[in-house]
């Protein structure tokens, strides 16, 4: 009778203990799941990160600047007085259906889709919703990941312009939607770097002040090869890409121009000969 109990006892904690084995194998989708790699030597695969969805509706800007800094893992530092030191981007939102009293003004972001995306693409559009209401995003200490928000027209606006990081023009064009600040040096071939730094200043004087964030600085650094440019990185990254288109050698450039001139001259003689058809026609009215 006791070597009959003792079977039973043993046939049940086998059956209990295979589900749990085998929920124990399965990996978790958070989960680091070890691997072994050609020489047999465990290594940790970290899972794969979940995108970040931006929802649509409205959103309260510093809630999602808590949510940005979270997934990004980035520190990001709000003070209040440089949120309100901009009218732009206040009350922004739809209006509420029910009428609800407001303590103070929000900033508030609106989409009417939902957006997801990924590290890159949640950056860059948090950039851009700060840009959209006066803001911008600055790095105090990238190495730890530590950033601020502040007025572009704020009483510290100047350390935007300070605090712009040295990229190179691949950096920069890599990711032309990021609206961070940047310096880049571009070494031309075959055009002089004055009468590029004079031909570009025409095309971007209208986006604002020297000494402004809002504007693009270009400057050569006494070289005839180097241009220099800083400013918000989608500026930077078009100023970048005329500069690229432009520099071609000139006998490319002549013949281009050539090719265009021989077109206007077909066409204006296309345009004369059907003139004169015209005027040989008889008057109907004589």
């Amino acid at each position: 009778m006791q070597a009959l109990v003792t079977t039973v006892a043993i046939s049940l904690a086998l059956a209990l203990a295979a589900p749990a084995a085998s929920q124990q194998q399965l990996p978790s989708p958070n989960r680091v799941v070890p691997v072994a790699n050609n020489a047999g030597v465990q290594q940790a695969l970290p899972a794969k990160k979940a995108p970040f969805v931006f929802e649509a509706g409205d959103a309260d800007l510093l809630e999602l600047i808590e949510r940005c800094g979270a997934y990004l893992q980035f520190n990001i530092l709000v003070n209040g007085s440089e949120l309100h030191s901009t009218g732009g981007g206040r009350n922004r939102g739809r209006a509420p259906a029910k009428k609800v009293p407001v303590v103070e003004p929000r900033l508030v972001v609106s989409l009417q889709l939902p957006v997801v995306t990924d590290d890159d693409g949640c950056e860059e559009l948090l950039s851009s919703m700060l840009w959209s209401h006066g803001l911008a995003l600055v790095a105090l200490d990238r190495n730890k990941s530590v950033y601020e928000v502040l007025s572009r027209q704020g009483p510290r606006m100047r350390e935007i312009i300070a605090s712009s990081a040295r990229q190179t023009p691949e950096q920069v064009l890599a990711r032309p939607m990021l609206r961070s600040y940047v310096t880049t040096v571009m070494q031309t071939k075959h055009i002089n770097a004055m009468l590029a730094n004079n031909a570009l200043r025409p095309f971007f004087s209208a986006w604002g002040q020297q000494g402004n964030p809002d504007s693009l600085m270009i400057g050569t650094v006494g070289s005839k090869s180097s241009v220099l440019i800083s400013g918000p990185q989608f500026m930077v990254a078009s100023a970048l890409k005329l500069l690229q288109e432009a520099d071609v050698p000139e006998s490319e450039l002549t013949n281009s121009i050539e090719k265009r001139f021989e077109e206007v001259l077909v066409a204006n003689e296309s345009l004369r000969r059907r003139i004169e058809q015209l005027e040989r026609r008889p008057n109907p009215r004589k």
